[in-house]
């Protein structure tokens, strides 16, 4: 598995490191994706670890990250937005999901603004305990799935480059390959995408503080005009019922 950290203004890039040196499933490769050279890391000693450094002087925005993963030498590929640390049972228990259910495993689930059925449906929690997966219409926070996904995801041009990267990985997985997001199951603080329970989230850095809601909006629009179709509560109820009978 391939695993790339964002660096952009927050100061989290030890504490994610530290983390995933501690993972019951230690990746193969990982990324460390600098932007704007906001923040002073330790390249040379990353590169000695055998960690590898992209840096950037210009703002390569939400996507650039995904598409440098085109790159990865695996077959499994997490995103980490640099506002979460995973617990040490993370990248085990979010591939474990992957797996099982072929779909994009995720942080944090959404449902769309725009889904005409969002009143019906479930979204799960942010942080915390969820006892198994949640089908979603798109995730965020972090993401892991197969890397023929980014393939999926620049198939389709970007309405914007200023957001919705996690809306177009997602959107783009479904509608050209029938691949399905899940708010992944967390059944301990260790299987956790976050330990720290958003508490680097609020701060002024965060993009939902900072994006207009239209221009997300548009985003779904946009994929809903190629045909993109979202989640029913009968689809969510049919993937829970599935899931609690194979486990």
């Amino acid at each position: 598995m391939t695993v790339l950290l964002t660096v952009y203004k927050r100061k989290t890039l030890g504490l994610q490191l530290k983390a995933l040196q501690a993972q019951s499933t230690k990746p193969k490769h990982v990324v460390v994706y600098h932007d704007e050279s906001h923040r002073r890391i330790p390249k040379r000693r990353l590169i000695r670890r055998g960690i590898d450094v992209t840096e950037n002087s210009f703002n390569t925005k939400f996507l650039g990250r995904f598409a440098y993963l085109i790159n990865a030498p695996t077959e499994w590929v997490a995103v980490l937005d640099d506002d979460i640390i995973p617990g040490r049972l993370c990248l085990e228990n979010y591939l474990s999901q992957a797996q099982a259910t072929d779909g994009i495993l995720g942080g944090m689930g959404r449902v769309a603004r725009t889904n005409p059925q969002k009143e019906g449906l479930i979204q799960p929690p942010d942080v915390g305990i969820r006892p198994q997966p949640v089908l979603v219409d798109f995730v965020g926070h972090m993401w892991l799935f197969r890397k023929e996904r980014l393939f999926d995801m620049f198939a389709f041009p970007p309405v914007t480059y200023d957001t919705g990267e996690d809306m177009h990985l997602c959107f783009s997985s479904k509608l050209r390959s029938g691949i399905s997001s899940y708010a992944a199951g967390q059944r301990s603080d260790d299987e956790s995408c976050d330990v720290s329970m958003n508490k680097y989230a609020a701060d002024e850095h965060a993009a939902y503080l900072n994006m207009p809601k239209s221009e997300r909006e548009s985003v779904e629009r946009y994929f809903v005009q190629r045909g993109l179709t979202f989640i029913s509560p009968r689809e969510q109820q049919e993937f829970a019922e599935t899931w609690t009978k194979r486990t």
